[in-house]
This record gives structure tokens, sequence and C-alpha cells, in this order.
């Protein structure tokens, strides 16, 4: 449960959050050229077995291949909210030439948001954060890199948006399963993530290490972490009681639909209790598009037109308050970044979330860069990034 004094850091934050933004900016995620659909449907009796291990996995080549790499899409296997084994879906990029005495240095990374339609899974599709350069940014400086595409993107069963715990299993497992696709990569790893990515990292950095048995999870590295969404959606729904009309709810509209199928993979969240008919009749958009596509169906909707005055929205709060990344229990060292002009997940969101960490004795590295937005910070903050990741591995350029 968040603190009184939380709630109400939160609730001012929420007044100048313009609310959560797709981290596919200029395209919509579409199905990359080649990508083998069969693949990310296993046999039911394939999965079933210790997470962590390699249901399947096969060569990346041509224009999906990371530059430097060899790279491998990777079919493992993880757990769910609900205890039961389900198949995930990544890709495994690996410097060529001769691995250091222990192995490649393994960076895990946790994509931001796309959808959570299968469709939407990063290693399906163009445009996904981290974009092929960023990995490749990685490769050149000796890191193997691993991406995974969470569960039930790309694989069967729903996928839980933003709930952090299955988001730190997904990076936990494919930590275990990338030494067993290629053995040169080593056993010690940095979770990393950006946006829905950063909020993974920051559950990766409460509980990875314990999940990934085996290995060893150095620290965490958080890029303009996705937080205080049920402040958000509070302040939504202040707005529909509102007679002053719509107040600095941005365009949280836009991702109702995907916190709802994420909140409903870990509670009996039932939409018809708080949402319109209208909105309730969309919501299975989300099922088959992605954000951007979505954008044609939930863009523009006032929160009127999504909430009802009086529902009920305390089940579907409670996920996203026991998902909010400021209450997590941080066990290995972590590094946050946010970019001070990032419209998407604002800069006083960020420094809410730090604020109540450190109220609770967490310490994090926390870090904020002039005239960087949501799209650019992975880029812009890279050497900051990389200086911080080498001293959590212990290399000297």
């Amino acid at each position: 449960m968040r603190s009184g004094a939380a709630l109400i850091v939160g609730c001012l934050v929420a007044a100048a959050v313009s609310g959560c933004g797709s981290d596919l900016p200029a395209q919509e995620a579409q199905l990359a050229a080649g990508a083998p659909r069969d693949f990310y449907s296993p046999a039911s009796e394939s999965i079933p077995g210790a997470h962590g291990t390699v249901i399947a996995t096969q060569p990346v080549t041509g224009e999906r291949a990371i530059p430097g790499a060899r790279t491998f899409l990777t079919l493992y296997r993880s757990v769910d909210a609900k205890g039961a084994a389900v198949a995930a879906s990544g890709t495994l990029a690996v410097p060529e030439g001769r691995a250091p005495v222990g192995g490649w240095p393994l960076i895990v990374f946790a994509p931001g948001t796309s959808g959570v339609a299968d469709e939407c899974a990063a290693s399906r599709s163009n445009g996904a954060s981290p974009s092929r350069d960023d990995q490749a940014r990685w490769i050149a400086k000796g890191y193997a890199v691993a991406r995974t595409d969470y569960q039930g993107l790309g694989t069967p069963g729903p996928h839980g948006y933003l709930i952090g715990g299955t988001e730190a299993r997904a990076m936990a497992d494919l930590a275990v399963a990338a030494s067993a696709v290629d053995p040169s990569v080593g056993k010690r790893w940095v979770a990393m993530g950006h946006s829905q990515g950063g909020h993974a990292a920051m559950f990766a950095a409460q509980s990875g290490e314990e999940w990934a048995a085996g290995t060893q999870l150095l620290g965490a590295v958080a890029l303009a972490p996705v937080s205080h969404l049920g402040e958000q959606v509070r302040l939504a729904k202040l707005t529909v009681n509102n007679p002053i009309g719509k107040v600095g709810t941005g365009n949280i509209a836009l991702f109702v639909p995907l916190l709802v199928r994420g909140a409903q993979t870990v509670a009996d969240v039932d939409p018809s209790k708080f949402l319109t008919d209208k909105a309730v009749a969309l919501l299975s958009r989300a099922d088959t598009g992605c954000v951007g596509a979505l954008k044609d169906s939930w863009g523009g909707k006032s929160v009127r037109d999504v909430f009802t005055p009086g529902g009920d929205l305390s089940a579907f709060l409670r996920v996203l308050d026991d998902n909010d990344p400021s209450g997590v229990r941080l066990t290995v060292p972590t590094l946050i970044l946010q970019g001070r002009d990032d419209m998407t997940v604002s800069l006083k969101s960020t420094d809410a979330m730090v604020a109540e960490l450190q109220v609770r004795g967490q310490k994090v590295d926390y870090r904020k860069f002039d005239g960087v937005d949501h799209s650019e910070v992975l880029s812009a903050t890279f050497a900051d990034a990389l200086s911080w990741t080498d001293t959590r591995f212990g290399i000297a350029r």
C-alpha cells in the first residue's frame, strides 16, 4: 500500500504529468520483414520446464541483425503472475570475436511501450526501442545485449503491461537463457530499460538476481521509467466530475486499454464498472493493434469519453498502485536517467518517484539531462550509462 505522503506527492505530480506516450515516435510497430510467426507459438507440451531454459533459438540475419554481432531469436521459459509456465521471446546479440575471461558482459534490455498485441513484440516489429543503433553502441563497447519481448508479446497468453513482477521475470529468465543460446555470454548482467522498460528495470532491481539462479545481477539502469499511473487515473476521474472540464490529464486515455489488459492478468478487473459503454466496446482494439493503430480509435478521446462519473475504480487502482516502482525495494545499485524535456514520462513524475524511494531509505544514482526528451534519452545518456555499467563490471577503458 502506498503511504499517505507518497500519495500526496503523486497527486501533485499527476497534475503536471503529460501522460503515457508511445515509444514508437514517428512509426507504427509493423511486422518486421521475414519475422517467423510460427516460431512464437511452440507446441504446448514444450513449454513446461525450468524457467530460464531455452525452448528454441535461431539465427537472425539481414536488416534485423545487430551490426557487429551474431544475433539470435530466442524462445525461452518463464513463469507468469499466476505461477504457470509460459513461453517468452527475445533476441540476443553477441559481439563478434573472442570473449573475455568469464564471458561477454551481458545487458538485458526491456523495451518501451508498443502495445499488448502479439504483433507489437519488439522482435517482431521495426522501430522498437532500443533500436538497432542503440544496441550496436553497446556491442561496439564489448557487451552482449539481450532484449526481451516480455511475456505474452509475440508468444501465447496475455501481456502483463506494466506488471512489475512478470516484467522482471522476463528479464531475469532471458539472462539465464543467454549463456545457453551462446556459451560465450557470461553469467553477470545488468538490467536496463527505457520507459515501460525502465519500469521493468526497477522491478528487476528488486527481484532479478533472486529469480535468475546461477547468475549475478550487478545493477539496473532505468531510463525515463514510467511511474504514478494510479495518480494519473485518479486525476482523470476527478476531471470527469469537474464542471470546469479537461485539466492536466494529457493523453492518458490512449493508454487505458493497455493498462486495463495488463491489470486483468493479475486481478479480477471488470472494465464495465468504470469505463463508458463506448470505451468498453473499443477495448478489443488493443488485442489486435499496436499503439500507432490505437490512435485511430482511442487517440483524442477525452476522459469523459472513457471514464464514467460514478465508476468503481478500486480494483484497477489497486493493481496500478501495487505495480508502481516508487515502492520497490532495491537490492542492487540502480541508476536512473531522465531527460528534463521529456513530455511522455515527465521530469516531475520521476523526481517524485526518486523522492519516495529515498524517503524509504533506498539509494539511487539519479541524473537529469537538459534539452533531452523521451525518444532522445537512450542516445543522449549513453556515455553516463556506459561509464556506470563499466564500473559495475570492473571494466577500465
